[in-house]
């Protein structure tokens, strides 16, 4: 039996939704629309929103029952913990991302999406172009590829792991589609992560490269209760990014440990200046210790940075 032919889902989408009452059902209803010759569930973690999000994403479940999936946590989870437990309940071979304030645009998206996949075996992960948009408009709408334009180009690719290491983030998470066993299970370090859509990418092209379609098939939304438009340059956001970075190490190939190391270094020195400025003497040293020996070629920099602090202090 071909595997269109069967009522199993061949793709789940995996949806994180967290005080979205506004956006939650464009996001849903922008699933119900995408044509395919296979069959697709909707997996929605709602993690316990004080508005009406669950209500919402309730509502739907009992309109569409064999499509859509409700997963109810009896308290908030988080961001990355809930995005594990809906990951873990979704049973298609493919695994499509999108956030409840983000919404599909094309029809036809998952069709072409999964038909490049089943074409190439050595695809784990699937993208294509999206629209930034603000909810005031209180800013122009741009598209992912003009912003990142090196690694997100005006042709269909391929793109690689050491590509993504190289350029850093510049995925939209609405356009993602993955292979389930490229991901699947997600390692419990994972809850710890400050991008979840990172290192999912990152996590995916251990076993195959990333193919990008450059249409524009969804949109990712800006408002003021967005994660990243919460997201500050605050002590607990430099620990979560030197925490994933240190994990990434543990799986990453030798030769790209190099720019790991070059990030990492910049984060111990924000993070030895962070605890200078709350009086923590000794994590000021330790961090500081750490990003002088992470990079041997550079250590005579900082020897020569920290005499010279020392010097202009005395």
């Amino acid at each position: 039996m071909r595997e269109e032919e069967t009522t199993v889902p061949l793709v789940s989408i995996c949806c994180i939704t967290y005080n979205h009452e506004a956006f939650l059902a464009q996001a849903i209803e922008s699933v119900l629309k995408q044509q395919t010759d296979f069959a697709v569930e909707l997996v929605i973690g709602e993690d316990c929103s004080p508005d009406g999000t669950r209500q919402i994403a309730l509502d739907y479940q009992s309109r569409y029952p064999g499509q859509v999936r409700v997963l109810l946590p009896e308290k908030n989870l988080g961001i990355m913990r809930n995005l594990m437990t809906t990951m873990a309940a979704c049973t298609g071979r493919y695994v499509a991302f999108l956030e409840g304030d983000d919404y599909f645009t094309d029809p036809h998206k998952l069709q072409r999406q999964v038909d490049v996949m089943r074409a190439q075996p050595d695809c784990t992960l699937c993208i294509h172009d999206a629209e930034v948009f603000w909810q005031d408009n209180s800013a122009p709408a741009y598209l992912f590829s003009t912003k990142y334009a090196t690694l997100l180009p005006a042709h269909e690719a391929r793109i690689t792991q050491a590509d993504l290491v190289e350029y850093g983030w510049g995925i939209p998470s609405a356009s993602m589609v993955f292979r389930r066993d490229s991901i699947l299970p997600l390692p419990e370090w994972f809850q710890g992560v400050f991008s979840g859509d990172y290192t999912l990418q990152l996590l995916s092209t251990r076993r195959g490269y990333i193919y990008w379609l450059p249409q524009v098939m969804s949109r990712y939304r800006l408002h003021a209760g967005g994660v990243m438009q919460t997201s500050s340059n605050t002590l607990g956001q430099n620990e979560k990014r030197i925490f994933e970075l240190e994990h990434y190490k543990h799986f990453l190939p030798q030769q790209l440990h190099a720019k790991v190391d070059e990030y990492l270094e910049y984060l111990y020195l924000e993070r030895s200046e962070k605890m200078a400025a709350l009086g923590k003497r000794g994590q000021q040293l330790r961090y500081y210790l750490k990003a002088m020996t992470i990079n041997r070629q550079r250590l005579g920099f900082h020897l020569r940075r920290l005499v010279k602090r020392v010097t202009l202090s005395a």
